[in-house]
């Protein structure tokens, strides 16, 4: 409905003046030039990003788990600020133009005079105003709504000592606390006390976070020395050397049922990781064998250490077009097929060992201790 060639220029020439414009704007405390601005907008958007961020952070964490970190910091970083860049210039740009013309300064006025109203008025000058006006209401409704929802959430979560969602009544608590403090801050000194309130809550926060960034820093440079360990080229490195190319190749054709799958575990893997535990208790290592029935795993405890986790875990997966089987078979009727997969505490390996014998498993619980091992040593 607006004016669409002016706003993609606009979207260009905004996008391109921020990028230019962003290092000097960040350092910009106006020391010789004192202004309301700084603190109306800059600071407190600064501290009221900074307040929430304990509740924004846990509840995206929550649900991307299993991204990678790039994933995470474009889809929550740049994919949101190139959206803001296309919201803000829409909207902006077309207040602007219909400003300097149909309006004659109305919206500017009413800006100076009311900024909740301001959008209200510009709606006048767009086509189905009640519709939109009545969506945008509701958009700000949903937004503040959401907000306190997650907010909610996660109050919940760390008052439960993060054991997932507490009683709906705890959470309600929670949610009506929200509410009434915003509402006495607002009765009480209107937007100006609620900001106020943030940044005093954001300023001790912000060393805090400083603690944060360098947990995650630490965090890092320990996967990276967990990494580094697990490429450790080892003597056990063995996997098929042992095994006729006919049997190898069979292996690889062969989509284990459910039922074949389970009988691999109990009778190879079971007694592979329990004679390996049956070793390590030999040099007085606190070991625990768990044996479940899609799943096995051995651990080991090295006092205040990382402990070390070889599990083996059955994943059901659909049976490729590819793997075909002679017209009436039982197999070919058969839709999915069992992998057991090796899962280390890091997660999950993304290799199957059905097929091997106890030794070759042996031998790779083994492999895997021994890089664990080099782990605990190169990161002390």
């Amino acid at each position: 409905s607006g004016p669409s060639l002016f706003l993609l220029e606009a979207f260009v020439q905004n996008t391109g003046y921020y990028l230019s414009e962003v290092i000097n704007k960040t350092f910009t405390m106006y020391a010789y030039e004192p202004n309301t601005w700084l603190g109306g907008w800059t600071l407190f958007y600064w501290a009221w990003w900074i307040a929430w961020s304990p509740f924004v952070g846990m509840f995206i964490a929550r649900i991307s788990r299993g991204r990678t970190i790039r994933e995470f910091i474009v889809g929550v970083l740049f994919v949101p600020c190139g959206f803001t860049f296309l919201w803000l210039t829409v909207f902006g740009n077309t207040a602007i133009f219909l400003d300097m013309g149909e309006a004659d300064g109305a919206i500017s006025a009413t800006v100076s005079e009311n900024v909740p109203l301001a959008l209200f008025r510009f709606f006048e000058y767009l086509p189905a105003t009640g519709f939109i006006s009545v969506l945008a209401t509701l958009l700000v409704v949903t937004f503040f709504v959401t907000s306190s929802d997650s907010g909610s959430l996660v109050v919940d979560s760390l008052t439960n000592g993060g054991r997932g969602e507490g009683p709906v009544w705890q959470r309600s608590f929670w949610a009506v606390s929200e509410g009434a403090i915003a509402a006495v801050l607002l009765l009480t000194g209107g937007l100006q006390a609620l900001q106020t309130a943030s940044i005093i809550t954001a300023l001790p926060f912000t060393f805090i976070m400083l603690f944060v960034c360098y947990g995650m820093l630490q965090s890092l440079r320990q996967e990276t020395y967990r990494r580094t360990s697990q490429g450790l080229t080892s003597p056990l490195s063995f996997r098929g050397t042992d095994l006729g190319w006919q049997t190898r190749l069979r292996t690889v054709l062969t989509y284990p049922s459910r039922s074949a799958a389970i009988r691999f575990l109990h009778n190879t893997v079971q007694p592979a990781l329990e004679e390996v535990a049956a070793e390590l208790r030999k040099s007085e290592l606190d070991v625990a064998v768990d044996i479940e029935e899609q799943s096995a795993s051995l651990t080991v405890l090295h006092q205040d250490a990382r402990r070390f986790l070889y599990a083996v875990h059955l994943r059901e997966y659909e049976r490729p077009s590819f793997a075909l089987f002679k017209e009436g078979s039982t197999k070919a009727k058969e839709e999915h097929y069992y992998r057991a997969e090796v899962f280390l505490l890091e997660g999950g390996q993304n290799y199957d060992i059905i097929g091997y014998t106890r030794s070759q498993v042996i031998a790779d619980v083994v492999s895997q201790y021994e890089k664990h091992i080099h782990y605990l040593h190169i990161s002390r």
